[in-house]
C-alpha cells in the first residue's frame, strides 16, 4: 500500500512545474489533501471501531482513492486539482488509520513496538520503492504514473477483501456516548486533552510539521535546484528507504526494549533536529562530510515514528481505531501547516525550511524533556 500511495509523488512535482504552477501551490495542493486527512481519520477510525471491522474501511476508502489519484493526475485547472487532493486524502486516512489499528488489535504492549517497527520499516521501504517505480514510470510522461497509481489502488482492494482476514477488534461500550456521531468526536477530543494524550499528539503535530515541511521540500529542492529528474528523485528516495529498513528492523526494537520507548524517542529527535540544521549549512551536499551526516540524519529520521506511534497506542484502551484516528488528525494538522510552510519558503529561501525543521525537532525533544512526568 505504501509503495502505491507514492507512486505519484516523484512526478508531482513535474506536474507543477509543466503546468507554470508555483511553489505555492504544491504546498496548498498537499495541504488540501492534509486537511481532508485531519477531517476524515477520526471518523474511519470511530467507524470502524463501531462496526468492528477494519478490513472493510480499508477497502473501499482505498477505491475512492484510485480515482481521485487519476483526476488529480490528468487535471489541469487548479480547482480540480485541488479538489482531488481532497478527495484523495480522505479518503487514503482510513487506509493509514486503519491499518495502525489493525496492528494494535493484533498485538499486546510486550510486542507492540516491534509490530510498529516492523510496519514503519515495511512502509518506509514501500515508499521508497513507491518514489523509484514512480519516478521509473513517469520518467517520459507523469500521467503513466497516476495511471499505474490507479490501477494498483483498485488491485489492492480486491487483495485485501478477499485474503486479508478481520483483526479481533474488542470495543469498550460501557462508557455512555452523545447520540451524534459528530458530538462523540467532540466528546473524545475533549477527553484526550485532559490525559497524556495530549502532549502525544502535539508531539504528533510538531514532528508531523518537520517531517512533511523536509519531504515537501527535499523533492522540490531537488527538482528545481538541483534538476533531479523523477528517476534521480526516486534512486534518493530509494536510498533512504533501505536505511529506514535497516534502522527499524534491528536497532529500533533494540533501543525501545532497552531504554524504553520515550528515553529513545527524546533523544532521537535531538540527533535528527541537529543533523537537518547541521545539513543546511553545508555549501557543498556532495561531500564526504555531507554524505555521513546525511545517512545519520535518514537512519534516525526513520525510528521516530514507530516509538511516538507505539506510545500513543499504549493510551488507547480498546478503541484502538478512535486513538490512531485522533494520531492521524493531529499529522494531518502537522502536515497542512508543514506543506504550505514550505510552500511559501521554496521558492525565497529554500534552505530556512530546513533550519526551522530541525528546529522543531529539537523543540519537540525539549517537550519531552520538560514534561517527561506527564508522559
Amino acid at each position: 500500500m505504501s509503495l502505491l500511495a507514492n507512486v505519484a509523488h516523484p512526478v508531482t512535482p513535474e506536474l507543477v512545474v509543466s503546468l507554470n504552477m508555483s511553489s505555492l501551490m504544491y504546498g496548498i495542493m498537499f495541504a488540501a489533501m492534509s486537511i481532508a486527512s485531519f477531517t476524515m481519520s477520526p471518523i474511519w477510525g470511530m467507524l470502524s471501531d463501531k462496526y468492528k471491522t477494519r478490513k472493510l474501511f480499508l477497502c473501499l476508502p482505498n477505491i475512492g482513492y484510485a480515482l481521485a489519484q487519476l483526476g488529480f493526475g490528468y487535471s489541469t485547472s487548479p480547482i480540480l486539482i485541488i479538489l482531488f487532493r481532497i478527495i484523495a486524502g480522505g479518503c487514503a486516512s482510513s487506509l493509514f488509520t486503519v491499518a495502525i489499528a489493525y496492528i494494535v488489535d493484533e498485538t499486546n504492549t510486550y510486542n507492540r513496538s516491534k509490530a510498529i517497527s516492523y510496519y514503519t520499516a515495511i512502509t518506509g521501504f514501500g515508499i521508497s520503492l513507491g518514489y523509484l517505480v514512480g519516478g521509473y514510470i513517469g520518467a517520459k510522461d507523469y500521467h503513466y504514473a497516476f495511471i499505474f497509481q490507479s490501477i494498483g489502488l483498485l488491485l489492492h482492494s480486491g487483495i485485501v477483501f478477499l485474503f486479508l482476514p478481520e483483526s479481533n477488534v474488542v470495543v469498550n461500550n460501557s462508557q455512555k456516548k452523545s447520540n451524534h456521531f459528530i458530538f462523540q468526536i467532540k466528546d473524545d477530543f475533549k477527553k484526550t486533552m485532559t490525559t497524556s494524550l495530549r502532549i502525544l499528539l502535539l508531539l504528533v503535530l510538531l514532528t508531523s510539521f518537520s517531517y512533511i515541511a523536509y519531504n515537501t521540500g527535499i523533492n522540490y529542492f531537488l527538482k528545481k535546484y538541483l534538476n533531479l529528474n523523477p528517476l534521480q528523485i526516486g534512486y534518493y528516495m530509494a536510498l533512504t528507504g533501505i536505511i529506514g529498513i535497516i534502522a527499524n528492523v534491528y536497532l529500533t526494537p533494540r533501543i525501545s526494549k532497552k531504554y524504553g520507548e520515550k528515553k529513545s524517542l527524546k533523544y532521537i529527535l535531538l540527533v535528527v533536529g541537529s543533523t537537518l540544521i547541521a545539513l543546511s549549512t553545508f555549501d557543498n551536499l556532495m561531500s564526504i562530510k555531507s554524505i555521513i551526516v546525511l545517512i545519520i540524519f535518514i537512519f534516525f529520521l526513520s525510528m521516530y515514528k514507530p516509538l511516538l506511534q507505539t506510545l500513543v497506542s499504549k493510551l488507547s484502551k480498546n478503541e484502538h481505531g478512535k486513538i490512531m484516528g485522533l494520531q492521524n488528525s493531529a499529522n494531518s494538522v502537522g502536515m497542512v501547516c508543514g506543506s504550505l510552510f514550505a510552500g511559501a519558503l521554496l521558492d525565497i529561501f529554500p534552505i530556512m525550511l530546513f533550519i526551522v525543521s530541525g528546529s522543531v525537532f529539537i523543540v519537540s525533544y525539549l517537550i519531552i524533556l520538560l514534561k517527561d512526568k506527564e508522559l
